[in-house]
């Protein structure tokens, strides 16, 4: 008897469970699979429901700056763009490393222009803290795009002086040319006189600097050439002409990259003042100020308020 009323409980459990099932169905949503491809459509079509993460050289407080691991730990996390500096070696290789020298960031010292590929390979990255222990090496161009392709898009930095055609090859030889997007200081025509039709290859984000003179001849002339659909946008104050070129930056519905690492960058709304004083105060503003994507160093915090806020899957 008690063989008969456990079976008959576990039968009423179950058809519980399927009308539970049944009845959610219609309200339960597909997973959304990010890919590269995603996260540059939304790059292209900015949107007030969505902010896009883009992590200062990588997850570096928990992997070497610029290393394969801190580009995985990006695409683990979620990160929608990683930036990335690279340099070239003596014999033209571009390797993902952020200074001049390979002084701070590895066990070794001198410029980076005077290793070879093999000698460098020989050095060791520094570990998160600055300290000499990791098993890393200076990865390659190469090797970071292999490891990101499809998963992650890649926001090279340290390029527009004289390598944006080595890492275009780079891009090509990958198959991520729609993976990478090169930015720069420099106007149109200075870019176009070094890479000529290569501009209309690539993707390419102009960065806006208070500093600069004729913001707006800057937007309107890079506008009818390239035709930009992201600015990064630098403003030490609200009163830089950077910041208050934001709704034209909106009405032309690209998207406003806002760079959260330190004051000058983003008018005091930086990652320290979201951890001191409320994301709402730093990443809020910046968001309710028109940003469509915020540059971090702290993703996994920026990932956590935003999905808290409904900016995020």
């Amino acid at each position: 008897m008690k063989n008969v009323t456990f079976l008959i409980l576990i039968v009423l459990l179950l058809v519980s469970c399927e009308k539970e099932i049944n009845g959610n169905a219609a309200t339960l949503k597909a997973p959304i699979t990010k890919t590269s491809k995603t996260i540059l459509e939304q790059l292209k079509n900015p949107s007030k429901d969505y902010v896009l993460v883009v992590s200062h050289r990588g997850d570096w407080r928990y992997a070497p700056e610029n290393s394969l691991q801190a580009v995985k730990r990006c695409i683990d996390l979620g990160v929608d763009i990683m930036e990335l500096d690279v340099r070239l070696t003596k014999d033209g290789h571009l390797v993902a490393i952020h200074d001049e020298t390979v002084d701070r960031t590895t066990n070794g010292l001198g410029k980076v222009s005077d290793f070879t590929l093999t000698e460098i390979k020989k050095l060791r990255l520094m570990n998160a803290c600055g300290i000499p222990g990791s098993i890393q090496q200076i990865p390659t161009l190469e090797e970071v795009m292999i490891l990101a392709k499809d998963k992650i898009m890649i926001n090279l930095d340290k390029t527009e002086g004289k390598t944006v055609r080595e890492a275009y090859e780079i891009l090509k030889k990958t198959g991520t040319v729609n993976q990478a997007i090169f930015k720069g200081n420099d106007t149109y025509q200075v870019m176009y006189e070094k890479y000529g039709n290569l501009m209309d290859s690539i993707i390419y984000m102009p960065k806006l600097w208070y500093k600069d003179e004729n913001i707006a001849t800057y937007i309107q002339t890079f506008e009818k050439t390239i035709n930009p659909f992201a600015y990064e946008i630098l403003f030490d104050s609200e009163e830089a002409e950077t910041y208050k070129i934001i709704p034209e930056i909106q009405n032309q519905k690209d998207t406003f990259l806002a760079i959260a690492l330190w004051d000058e960058l983003c008018a005091g709304h930086t990652d320290e003042q979201a951890l001191l004083e409320g994301a709402d105060a730093a990443w809020g503003w910046l968001i309710k100020n028109g940003a469509n994507a915020i540059m971090t160093d702290r993703p996994k915090e920026l990932i956590e308020y935003l999905k808290g806020k409904g900016l995020r899957n």
